[in-house]
């Protein structure tokens, strides 16, 4: 078998380039607690030029930060420098990018094979580095004293095995899109590649891989036959369960996943409303939509949820609604790169309470968000189903956006009911909700349920009561509806139209003097 050609000089840098940009912009994250920076996110962008090489270099560099930052620390004032930096809001780009490149430098001399550095011209953060790397090297040999080995390969992996003890790995997962292809073909075909996979005991549409299995490249991914998702992100539409045809609403859609999976379950014959604010999350959305062959299903519209009128004609079809709104993302927090980067990064007395109590006015002002889209979600008039929820672990944001959000589902005849069943993992009891109440809903915790932390809570209408007041369900097509709604434009628009014309000739009849001729006979 012929050995893979090693990159060379120029893929090397170009990816140290892109590593030291994602390490920055993570840097930046956990200094400001902006949080929401996936190093999957940073590294798998569209800009980046070699994905996965990328992604490598980043994740060590990450791994090896705390002790690069002794050795930063120990070296030289210059180097000093970039560690002592004030990391606050007011601090710019510039500051975080200089760090990622000295931070990517030091990892590929001290830990990396650091082949063809010579050749990356980087900038100032390089520099830096590179003009202090005999200080560097020097101060890693007291490191290694300190720590009582004798080379760096030992002390890396010393370095790696504590980080990977306090990560998770989860398995990989993957969603067969059913509008293109059956779960069985997909199993087939995964396990003639040599895959080791099987069916998801929950949901059924599932597939699961061992952890650090890379499907990125494979054919099902990038044809749409299957998509790579979270089996944590799968439990909403899995729990709001359309029924085939029906219309839907996904609230809060970009980037789609939730999207896409709603499109599969109702099919061609249904429809699915997706609301984003964010036009470039929209376009990913649209991409997602025609890659998975649900585009003609999906209607993305770039609006706010909360200004869509619930009593517009359009969407008189709709019997459920997603609602998966912002959230402070605590349950994905044990593998972010920027909470990785933090607790690499921090010292031993740290005040484990500060993430916290950093986040607090935060988590408030979502919280009141949450509330707000969630009854709203409950004014679409003819909608059965609503599913609520967040990848957060606070109750915040789960128990207690329910709670308080009761006195206004009840008003319009809405219910919790027992989301997956089968589902072990149940909510909290708090005050004003019941232990029946916290049965109904869903928890997944991050670190025993081989997922992301995730929560999910369903209500259901009384259909039967909304009947016995006489009200006539419409089909739940949403293209007949907005067909419906169409033609009534295009009515009115001819009305308008008659009546401009209407208007002259009347007048020209009488200025001869004659009598008012019908315009239509």
């Amino acid at each position: 078998m012929s050995r893979a050609r090693a990159p060379d000089a120029v893929t090397l840098n170009e990816t140290r380039e892109d590593a030291a940009r994602a390490v920055g912009a993570l840097f930046a994250a956990a200094a400001t607690r902006t949080r929401g920076a996936s190093i999957k996110a940073r590294t798998l962008a569209p800009h980046v030029r070699h994905k996965r090489a990328t992604h490598a270099v980043t994740c060590e560099t990450i791994k090896h930060a705390r002790t690069i930052k002794s050795v930063f620390a120990d070296a030289c004032e210059d180097l000093r420098a970039l560690v002592d930096e004030d990391a606050g809001e007011s601090e710019g780009k510039e500051t975080f990018r200089r760090r990622g490149e000295a931070y990517v430098y030091a990892y590929e001399t001290l830990f990396g094979n650091g082949r063809g550095l010579e050749r990356w011209e980087g900038g100032e953060g390089c520099a830096i580095a590179r003009e202090n790397e005999e200080a560097m090297r020097e101060a890693l040999k007291r490191e290694m004293t300190l720590r009582g080995v004798s080379s760096a390969k030992a002390l890396s992996e010393l370095v790696v095995e504590a980080s990977e003890g306090a990560s998770v790995r989860y398995s990989r997962t993957a969603r067969v899109n059913t509008l293109k292809m059956t779960v069985k073909d997909a199993l087939e075909v995964f396990r003639g590649d040599g895959f080791e996979c099987d069916v998801d005991a929950l949901i059924d549409t599932l597939l699961v891989f061992p952890a650090g299995t890379d499907l990125h490249a494979h054919r099902l991914v990038k044809s749409g036959g299957v998509v790579l998702q979270g089996r944590a992100s799968c439990l909403p539409a899995a729990a709001l369960a359309p029924e085939r045809g029906w219309a839907c609403i996904d609230g809060c859609a970009a980037p789609g996943n939730k999207t896409t999976q709603l499109a599969a379950m109702v099919g061609r014959e249904g429809g699915v409303y997706a609301f984003d604010a964010d036009a470039k999350r929209l376009k990913r959305l649209k991409e997602n939509a025609t890659t998975t062959g649900s585009h003609a299903i999906i209607r993305a519209k770039c609006q706010d949820f909360l200004t869509v009128d619930p009593a517009n004609q359009q969407y008189a079809s709709v019997r459920a609604l997603l609602l998966d709104p912002s959230c402070s993302g605590s349950g994905t927090e044990v593998n972010r790169g920027d909470i990785m980067l933090r607790e690499a990064l921090c010292d031993d007395n740290d005040d484990e309470n500060e993430v916290d109590a950093a986040d607090h006015d935060r988590v408030e002002k979502l919280a009141a968000f949450q509330k707000k889209a969630l009854t709203h979600a409950f004014n679409f008039p003819e909608v059965q189903r609503v599913s609520y929820s967040t990848c957060s672990v606070y109750e915040k944001e789960n128990e207690e956006v329910v709670r308080d959000v009761m006195g206004a589902a009840n008003e319009r005849g809405f219910k919790l009911v027992h989301a997956l069943p089968a589902w072990h993992r149940r909510g909290i009891a708090i005050d004003g909700l019941s232990e029946s109440q916290a049965r109904c809903l869903i928890r997944a915790d991050p670190t025993e349920d081989d997922m992301e932390g995730f929560f999910v809570a369903v209500f259901e209408r009384d259909v039967e009561r909304t009947r016995s007041k006489g009200c006539e369900l419409p089909p739940s097509n949403p293209n007949a509806a907005a067909a419906k709604a169409e033609s009534e434009r295009d009515k009115k628009k001819r009305s308008m139209k008659h009546a401009t014309i209407a208007q002259p000739v009347y007048a020209k009849k009488k200025s001869k003097g004659g009598k008012p001729a019908p315009l239509f006979r």
